[in-house]
């Protein structure tokens, strides 16, 4: 058996033994051989997430060097996802107000051909499509998203190399303009484009994770909770938590910082390990999976419909969940995106 780490963890077969004792034995410790402390248990991943201090950009780095002065750059500098401090809050609200008005009921307009697509096509695609239908793009223009979201998901990914930057500003030019006429203030348009990088990896994840979990299930429990919106909904958010699409996040200390009985030093870094925290006993059922505090996810709820439309779709088309198999994941350090073989249709 593979010794797992807290970054080869996202992508095992079955990292959860892994993550629960870590949560036990090591709730928050500082490991050597990745330069970070790591926030293992409830209590640490709480305090850390809700602790203002610890930012999601270090104080001297708040857009790595390698997109500096690129069309990227200047979209991660505006980003609500990558912002602290005073200007969080104003951007914040602004995507807020973007999923205030969106039509939820639009989603399924943006479903690729089901019959035709892998699954892939459903996991990365769809989300992208959905989520640039309900900002008012036609259907129509929303198939070519997809491309631009993976292009900034590949660049903004941790680990990302440099020769990533280049096509994802393209990618940021391309978005700008195909999301001009729907919002001429470039914030709006921003926060929209940041929309689609959020939703790209993570909601794969949970679309492919909650096809595994549907396909383990005797036929029968997968017809009951599919056909009711309630359970399939509930499903999917305990997919979310119990073999989560993110599995970590990182935090920066702005000032040093007392967490359980460690001190963390100005500049040092926390891996925050949202899944260990999702299986602590001591969480009691509470789901980190979306984050806390002010940066907790301002789409989680839009992900789950996100991905049980999705589900409820590949079954109307008359799909096998039983069939779908899962061949490993998606190489990533922070997120947990399966590869899935085509449903058998019947």
């Amino acid at each position: 058996m593979v010794d797992l780490t807290p970054l080869s963890a996202a992508t095992a077969e079955d990292p959860y033994g892994y993550y629960e004792r870590l949560a036990l034995d090591a709730p928050f410790v500082f490991v050597g051989a990745l330069n970070a402390w790591i926030a293992a248990s409830a209590a640490a991943v709480e305090t850390v997430l809700n602790n203002a201090a610890f930012r999601v950009r270090p104080v001297d780095d708040v857009v790595p060097s390698s997109m500096r002065g690129s069309a990227l750059g200047e979209l991660f500098a505006h980003m609500v996802r990558m912002t602290d401090g005073p200007l969080h809050a104003p951007r914040r609200h602004e995507v807020e107000q973007l999923l205030e008005r969106v039509n939820v009921g639009a989603i399924a307009s943006a479903l690729p051909d089901l019959r035709s697509a892998p699954l892939d096509a459903l996991m990365f695609a769809f989300p992208s499509r959905a989520i640039a239908v309900l900002l008012g793009i036609a259907p129509r223009d929303a198939e070519g998203i997809e491309s631009h979201a993976r292009a900034l998901a590949r660049a903004i990914a941790p680990g990302a190399s440099p020769e990533t930057v280049e096509p994802a500003s393209s990618a940021v030019e391309a978005l700008r303009a195909i999301f001009a006429k729907r919002f001429p203030n470039q914030q709006r348009r921003d926060g929209a484009i940041g929309l689609l990088f959020q939703a790209y990896d993570g909601t794969a994840g949970l679309i492919g994770n909650t096809l595994y979990h549907l396909a383990l299930a005797l036929p029968a429990i997968t017809a009951r909770i599919v056909q009711d919106a309630a359970a399939l909904a509930g499903f999917v958010a305990e997919v979310a938590r119990l073999d989560p699409p993110v599995h970590n996040t990182r935090r920066f200390a702005a000032t040093e910082i007392a967490v359980e009985d460690a001190l963390v030093r100005e500049n040092e870094s926390v891996l925050v390990l949202l899944a260990a925290a999702n299986g602590d006993p001591a969480a009691a059922g509470r789901t980190f999976t979306f984050g806390a505090g002010a940066h907790a996810c301002i789409a989680a709820r839009l992900a789950i419909t996100i991905t049980s439309v999705a589900v409820k779709a590949l079954v109307t088309t008359g799909a096998d969940l039983a069939a779908i198999e899962r061949n490993g994941f998606y190489p990533a350090l922070n997120v947990r995106v399966p590869r899935l073989s085509y449903a058998r249709l019947r």
